[in-house]
This record gives structure tokens, C-alpha cells and sequence, in this order.
């Protein structure tokens, strides 16, 4: 399974304003770093979670499938289908992409499922489907907006250290717990 992720929105995932309060930075001498550290603490909780926090378009090609494919990236996000629509492609061993010829249907939600009526036949099987709370900051849950600034004041806090405790920091792990899909073996 190849996964990338193309951003929709350009905005920032996170209050410059909260994510220093919440690190005690006061003035704005540090203001590009925290900004590049309250990226980095998305990201991580956007890795950690599987989790699009703002608006992207995920692209997910896979070698083997079924007819019940679990997407790898939520939520999906169902408002941007007029201008992102989902898209299904089948792409031979020439390279040769072709839609879906079969009917498919989504679950959307936080943890979507792709359904196909036939599997189809191809080498590679690709999804294109957007994702992401929102456009903006404000569309992202209030408790990951708060996983964010802690972490970003825990990797402000943390960035001279270097025998320091790799991982999300301890308030942003517990958040993000809400927000992981679990797997059963």
C-alpha cells in the first residue's frame, strides 16, 4: 500500500497564540520556530492517529485488494466531494489507468470503508478520496487542537535536549489515543 497525501487547505492546523501560551513563550523572537515545531505536532498526531486534520486529498494505490477496502486515512470528508470527487482506478501492468469498471460505494466517517461490487482487474488498484476535519483550524476537535499546542510546547521545550524522551508528549499521547483506530488481531 503507497500512500500520499496532497493538501487542500493551506492554513495552519493550529493557534500560533495558544500553542506559545501553552509553552510559556513570551515575545516574538521564537516565533518561526514554534511555527515549524506547531507543524511538526500535527504531523506527528496526523501519523500517529491516521488522522487528516485539515482538508487533503488522499491518494492510496494498492497490489492486493478485496471487495471491502478499510481506507487508511479519515475522516472522510463528505462536504468536499463536489470539488474533489472519489475516484477508483485500475492501472495495468503497461501503466495504463481505467476507472473502476464496477460499482463501488463509501462508508464515510471517521474510519472509511471503500466497498467495490467486483473487484476488477488490474496490477494496482487507486483510490482518490478527501479527507480532513475542514478548511481551517477551527474544524479540527477542540481535544487535537489541544494535542498540538502541548506537543509543540514539548518539542520547544525539548529541542536542546539530546538524551530526551522520543515521542508524542504524555498529554498529547493520551489525546490521541481517542482518535486511533484499533486493530484486531
Amino acid at each position: 500500500m503507497n500512500i500520499t497525501r496532497t493538501p487542500i487547505s493551506t492554513a495552519a492546523p493550529y493557534v500560533l497564540a495558544d500553542v506559545k501560551e501553552r509553552g510559556r513563550i513570551d515575545g516574538d523572537y521564537a516565533d518561526w520556530e514554534v511555527s515549524q515545531l506547531g507543524n511538526t505536532a500535527a504531523q506527528e498526531i496526523e501519523a500517529h492517529c491516521g488522522l487528516a486534520l485539515l482538508a487533503q486529498r488522499i491518494t492510496v494505490t494498492l497490489g492486493d485488494w478485496c471487495c471491502r477496502i478499510p481506507l487508511p486515512i479519515g475522516p472522510f470528508w463528505t462536504e468536499a466531494l463536489t470539488e474533489h470527487p472519489l475516484t477508483v482506478e485500475l492501472i495495468d501492468e503497461a501503466g495504463n489507468v481505467t476507472p473502476h469498471p464496477a460499482g463501488w460505494w463509501i462508508e464515510g466517517g471517521r474510519y472509511p470503508v471503500l466497498s467495490l461490487t467486483a473487484s476488477g482487474h488490474g496490477q494496482y488498484l487507486r483510490i482518490n478520496y478527501p479527507a480532513g476535519y475542514g478548511m481551517d483550524q477551527a474544524s479540527i476537535p477542540s481535544d487535537l487542537q489541544l494535542a498540538i499546542s502541548d506537543h509543540a510546547a514539548h518539542l520547544y521545550d525539548a529541542r536542546a535536549l539530546t538524551e530526551h524522551k522520543q515521542g508524542l508528549s504524555i498529554a498529547a499521547a493520551r489525546i490521541a489515543a481517542r482518535h486511533r483506530k484499533v486493530a484486531v488481531a
